[in-house]
């Protein structure tokens, strides 16, 4: 069943054009150019959303918010504001205060359509999605299409879950710019096609294109908590499903930017995370044979964030609150590298020459910058994006702060973020990397002893690793103790 929204606006001929835009997106329609006209449509009918210009007449959109948060409460509404020359700052109707006067979100002319769509989309339950898409009696027919390559993102075949119906077009790629859509939104999954390109024609990896990543992020998000809080499960096929939205969820956010309902997929993935470290009793099993380490910087973010919950797992302290805030910072913690020139952001920092790496020390700034005014992600998400690189012994950047002066869950991820890069960038598995670590003595002053101690517990029984490995004097041994 199409989703309804109703789309109110003094401008016709933006409102015929929202239908016409909608509408080929699977939404029902209702148009109306006033306010009243629109109190009138919400007590006749029941709306997925409300697109609502604030500046409409016979009664305004702030009124007609208030009559819907008073009567509706439940209702989504997207208000549209619009930019008044020669009026103060300060008595704009901006975003912002549409958002406290309690519209679901805002936006302010002018925009583009595709905006507007994913301001709906991020409201959307996996249910929503699902009940929209129109199935197919059957199969839709194979086609080749141009496309560009930018366009599309891909995912392993054997590690491609979706609902029935599929929620998007799903291709296989011929060549540079070149794809077989495969399958249609709408068609029931086909477990024989794939299985004829997966064993007949050796196909890898299935495309979808970008614009569908929230879909994908969003089904699989869902998903992924269900099969975490299945303890028939093993911990490697949790770690790995985890790993493929984490993936696809950083993409979509160097891909769209850092919107609301972006931030809101950060905190769910944040939950399973937490529910991962916390439940699932294999997990340094996993961590020693583990090797699907891709070395982008997707991967990247996701491993530093696996390794630096599961360290915090080991800490008396540890609460849920702690790990969910970790694991979101995890996953922006190079954001900043956005603001970096591309061809710096992608080189090693052993190759970078003086210049370059000035740039490069930036990054922890630039990502602060991004976040600052964002309400939605809070202070203790903040600090440990800037104070990410900052070293124990005051070697650090940016600020080169030493010790106590460093939040303590910044200096794990400092830790965990300079593991993974042995992982990644050695090539080796984890078990193996924590032998290179703990062999620099040197760079052991880059964090604090109870860290380092407790990477060591996130593999193996600590007695047995004080027998066979250096430790800093000071170090002394944490009980795992359960989250409260």
């Amino acid at each position: 069943m199409a989703l309804k929204i109703l789309l109110v606006d003094k401008d016709e001929e933006w409102l015929f054009a929202a239908k016409e835009y909608f509408e080929k997106l699977l939404y029902q329609t209702t148009l109306v150019s006033n306010g009243k006209d629109a109190q009138v449509a919400l007590y006749n009918e029941k709306f997925f959303a409300v697109v609502m210009n604030a500046f409409v007449q016979n009664h305004s959109g702030v009124q007609v918010l208030k009559f819907i948060k008073s009567n509706y409460p439940s209702q989504n509404v997207i208000m549209i504001t619009e930019i008044e020359e020669g009026v103060d700052k300060e008595d704009q109707l901006s975003v912002e205060k549409l958002r406290k006067m309690g519209a679901t979100e805002a936006i302010a002319k002018p925009f583009e359509m595709d905006d507007l769509k994913g301001l709906l989309e991020g409201h959307q339950s996996v249910g929503d999605m699902v009940s929209s898409i129109p199935r197919r009696k059957s199969l839709g027919p194979e086609e080749e299409v141009d496309l560009g390559d930018e366009k599309f993102t891909s995912v392993k075949i054997d590690e491609f879950y979706t609902s029935q119906p599929v929620l998007f077009d799903i291709y296989i790629k011929l060549r540079s710019n070149r794809y077989i859509k495969i399958l249609h939104a709408g068609d029931a999954l086909s477990k024989e096609r794939l299985d004829k390109y997966r064993n007949e024609k050796n196909v890898e990896y299935l495309y979808f294109e970008k614009k569908d990543l929230f879909k994908f992020v969003k089904f699989n998000s869902y998903f992924a908590k269900k099969v975490i809080a299945n303890e028939k499960v093993g911990g490697q096929k949790k770690v790995k499903l985890l790993q493929n939205v984490s993936e696809k969820f950083l993409e979509q956010t160097f891909h769209e930017g850092l919107k609301p309902q972006i931030i809101d997929q950060g905190k769910e993935i944040a939950e399973s995370v937490f529910e991962l470290v916390t439940k699932s009793e294999d997990l340094h099993k996993v961590f020693k044979s583990y090797s699907d380490f891709d070395p982008n910087a997707y991967t990247h973010a996701y491993l530093v964030t696996l390794f630096s919950t599961s360290i915090i797992k080991q800490f008396e302290w540890q609460s849920k609150t702690t790990i969910e805030c970790t694991a979101l910072a995890c996953l922006f913690h190079d954001i900043g590298k956005m603001k970096l020139d591309p061809d710096v952001a992608k080189m090693k920092v052993d190759d970078m020459n003086d210049e370059q790496l000035l740039e490069y020390k930036k990054h922890p700034e630039y990502g602060l910058e991004l976040i600052d005014g964002n309400p939605l992600i809070n202070n203790s998400v903040k600090q440990i994006i800037l104070q990410h690189h900052e070293h124990f012994d005051g070697t650090g950047f940016p600020f080169n702060k030493r010790g106590s002066k460093i939040l303590m869950l910044s200096n794990i991820v400092c830790l965990a973020d300079n593991f993974v890069h042995i992982v990644q960038d050695e090539e080796k598995l984890p078990v193996e990397a924590l032998k290179v670590l703990l062999s620099r003595r040197e760079q052991l002053s880059w964090y604090n002893s109870r860290i380092v101690e407790c990477l060591i517990k996130v593999f193996v029984d600590p007695d047995k690793i004080m027998k066979d490995n250096h430790l800093p004097s000071n170090s002394r041994l944490v009980s795992n103790k359960k989250v409260s």
